[in-house]
């Protein structure tokens, strides 16, 4: 009788299908750590942007009403520049919710004076991007630059409360702003951004 050399072919069929079974778990595993990457990723990216633009609306907010000679409010109330008084306006896009539109008037430049549309600002919601206000425009007007991609993020609230409270016997005017995004390709991944902001120019 002749000694056998090498693998039956039952223990080959074992061997090769216990392999094939290893490699589809590796190939499942690597599957799920590369979906938790993106996922994470994805995350990140929707936290970076949304912070920035949260950041960036904040504070351009905290100026609405400076003056370059607000002390004259004080020393000189008569000759004090006063059309940048209350000029913190709520309202809407026409074709948006309640609310998610913010117009107001500081002096960017510093010279005492109100120079128009350069010295308008704003922001509201407008198909679900941030649109920073250009040239003066109005809620409703066209024309306003898009501070968020719709293809990286969907800002899904964008909200604006303005209340006055007293403090120290001094009445002050709050912002409140709450801002929801989401990824447009997976809205299950979102953030909430809420903050106050008190306007400290306000008269």
């Amino acid at each position: 009788m002749l000694k056998q050399r090498g693998l039956s072919l039952v223990e080959l069929m074992i061997t090769i299908t216990l392999g094939l079974i290893l490699m589809a778990a590796l190939t499942a595993v690597f599957a799920a750590t590369l979906g938790t990457n993106s996922r994470s990723l994805q995350l990140s990216q929707l936290q970076e942007e949304s912070t920035a633009v949260m950041d960036l609306l904040v504070g351009d907010l905290r100026r609405a009403g400076y003056r370059g000679n607000a002390h004259l409010l004080v020393v000189d109330p008569a000759n004090a520049v006063t059309v940048f008084n209350n000029s913190i306006v709520v309202s809407q896009h026409p074709s948006e919710v309640a609310a998610s539109c913010l117009l107001f008037d500081y002096d960017a430049n510093n010279s005492s004076t109100h120079d128009g549309a350069p010295e308008r600002f704003g922001y509201r919601l407008r198909d679900g991007q941030v649109q920073r206000r250009q040239a003066g425009a109005a809620c409703g007007d066209a024309g306003w630059e898009g501070l968020t991609s719709p293809d990286l993020i969907q800002v899904d609230v964008l909200e604006f409360v303005l209340t006055e409270r007293m403090l120290d016997a001094v009445n002050e005017q709050v912002v409140e702003v709450l801002m929801v995004v989401s990824l447009p390709s997976d809205a299950q991944i979102s953030r909430e951004l809420a903050t106050e902001v008190v306007l400290r120019n306000a008269f």
